[in-house]
């Protein structure tokens, strides 16, 4: 129970998983950002063949860039509707990591898998559904 006029403060595990939204948010805007230069790189030196598939695999990660930066800066507001998008994000995140990983993806997936089962965890606790639903 909150006293009005007393900002109710966001769990700790809660709060590391927005760090966590935060800090993929980056990456992906970078990995996107390098994938579309090098794409168009490539292009422009009359070697687009493939480049169709790699622009969107670029686009898509710019796309839940900004969804993840969204989510993160509305995060104080306490929308259920933020907490189930993450949950999405990281649910698709984590099922592409295995599937790199079953594709012979080797090591170079674990930090991503692991990373999204820790932000799943911190969003899908009873914390966060109490702080989220208001």
């Amino acid at each position: 129970m909150t006293t009005p006029g007393v900002k109710a403060q966001m769990p700790k595990n809660v709060r590391l998983a927005v760090v966590g939204v935060w800090v993929q948010a980056v990456l992906n805007l970078a990995a996107g950002a390098l994938l579309l230069a090098v794409v168009n790189d490539a292009a422009d030196h009359g070697q687009d063949e493939g480049a169709g598939l790699l622009r969107f695999v670029a686009v898509l990660s710019l796309l839940i860039a900004g969804a993840l930066l969204l989510c993160g800066v509305l995060a104080g507001k306490r929308s259920n509707g933020i907490r189930v998008t993450v949950i999405v994000i990281e649910a698709l995140s984590l099922l592409s990591g295995v599937l790199g990983l079953l594709q012979g993806g080797g090591v170079s997936v674990l930090p991503g898998i692991a990373f999204a089962l820790a932000v799943l965890r911190g969003f899908s606790s009873a914390e966060a559904r109490n702080w989220f639903d208001q």
